[in-house]
């Protein structure tokens, strides 16, 4: 009999605690169900909390925006976190109030809970947010996801401020220093922005490194040597500042000098190190970060690389000889892998010659090496001749040179020196003075240049 009351007794008491938990969900539901029937702005007019971004809504006109069936995320600031700035925004002009209003509001509703890692999102004031399940740049939720009928609200315990963007700090900003802004922006802006990156572009983070004016100076005066331009002193100056200022911006976002690593690569693929006790200040835009460094020393032998010319993409040829052009798969006898290269046999021409395009070349010693393999072509069972030609096909140095037989490896293929920084010039690969087929074929896997300081 006492099994079987305490038994009774334990079935009762689930009863009571299934009927308790259904009770307490069917109150929970109750106050979604009244939460899903305010709009965003009813919801926000609701809260004591967030009264005066309520009234920053109404004063700018996006509270007819909240009011609508359209899907939204407001990013509120709490009354706390616009104690001290309420006042002036809403005595401001009417375009800064709006634009810092819809600077918190998204076009969707984003709930944190199904946030995986790190979005960037974008918000009404065309600006964007690093968006992940705690915070919004950096700005933690004090309330998450209150529903509401058109979207949902995200409490912030500080305000979103409006910044302006990487380029547009670089070209408005007074904490820009002047120097580096006048080559960055004034005289090379259209191809940076192509170039090298588009510090505008909002969906975007980048981090940019800016030299005070000593620092850009000393860096560009270290590279005019190899920017000479006929003797101009003002294109000298504008291609040394180029060289400089090509590598100081990345597609990364290093927010604190903790995150940045020793060493950065730049688009062009050039190794800058950065020394954080030389950093000056740190400047946060709307899509990265801006350090003003005192100095920042790129060795040249990081911005002068080797120029590595595959023979096979000529620009063109002296004259017509498809016919006798052979693109070829070889294999390294050494290595085992598979190179290809260019092979022009029996075109019956002297002096038949490749050319090639190369930009931006610093003013500076080059030694040139080819891989160029005569691997007894048609039987040929001696050495030719085939020179680079520098500016002409025929240019007295480098000169011609032996090109041995199945040799797997470079070769020296001479010296020549620019006297002059050239944004484009001519390089060639020339057959030898003659139109016998043995001795006047060319030959080449790639011609690599390298710079000699």
């Amino acid at each position: 009999m006492y099994n079987q009351i305490k038994k009774l007794f334990l079935i009762v008491s689930s009863g009571l605690v299934v009927l308790a938990g259904c009770k307490k969900w069917e109150e929970h539901n109750r106050v979604e169900d009244k939460n899903l029937a305010l709009n965003l702005l009813e919801r926000i007019q609701a809260n004591p909390e967030l009264s005066a971004f309520a009234g920053l809504l109404a004063k700018s006109g996006y509270a007819d925006t909240l009011a609508s069936s359209r899907n939204f995320t407001v990013y509120a600031p709490s009354n706390a976190a616009l104690a001290s700035i309420a006042a002036g925004l809403e005595s401001s002009d009417i375009e800064v109030l709006k634009k810092f209003v819809a600077n918190h509001i998204a076009n969707k509703a984003y709930y944190t809970q199904a946030v995986q890692g790190l979005q960037r999102i974008p918000v009404l004031s065309g600006k964007y947010h690093d968006l992940n399940s705690a915070a919004i740049n950096d700005v933690g939720f004090s309330e998450k996801d209150l529903v509401a009928q058109n979207g949902v609200i995200q409490v912030l315990g500080a305000a979103l401020p409006l910044l302006n963007n990487t380029w547009d700090f670089a070209a408005t900003d007074t904490r820009m220093p002047a120097l580096q802004k006048v080559a960055m922006v004034d005289s090379l802006g259209s191809l940076f922005r192509t170039r090298v990156h588009n510090l505008g572009d909002e969906s975007k983070n980048f981090t940019l490194f800016v030299l005070q004016d000593a620092a850009w100076q000393s860096e560009v005066n270290k590279f005019k040597p190899y920017s000479n331009v006929l003797g101009n002193a003002d294109s000298t100056a504008k291609v040394a500042g180029w060289i400089v200022v090509k590598d100081l911006a990345v597609d990364a976002l290093y927010k604190s000098a903790a995150e940045i690593p020793a060493t950065v690569v730049s688009r062009s693929g050039v190794s800058v190190a950065i020394n954080k006790n030389d950093i000056v200040s740190t400047i946060r835009t709307s899509n990265g970060v801006v350090y003003v460094m005192s100095r920042l020393e790129v060795p040249l032998a990081n911005k002068f690389k080797d120029i590595i010319i595959q023979a096979e993409n000529y620009a063109a040829a002296s004259a017509n000889r498809l016919a006798n052009t052979y693109i070829r798969d070889k294999r390294d006898s050494a290595t085992g892998s598979i190179f290809r290269d260019i092979l022009v046999y029996n075109h019956g021409l002297a002096q038949f010659n490749l050319r090639y395009r190369i930009t931006e070349v610093p003013s500076l010693k080059y030694r040139a090496y080819w891989m160029a393999l005569n691997d007894n072509i048609n039987g040929m069972t001696a050495p030719f001749t085939q020179k680079i030609g520098v500016d002409s096909f025929n240019s007295p140095l480098p000169a011609y040179v032996t090109v041995p037989l199945n040799t797997y490896a470079e070769q020296l293929a001479g010296e020549f020196t620019l006297t002059n920084y050239r944004p484009a010039f001519n390089l060639f690969l020339t057959a030898a003075n003659n139109t016998t087929a043995n001795t006047n074929a060319i030959v080449c896997n790639y011609i690599r240049l390298v710079p000699v300081f």
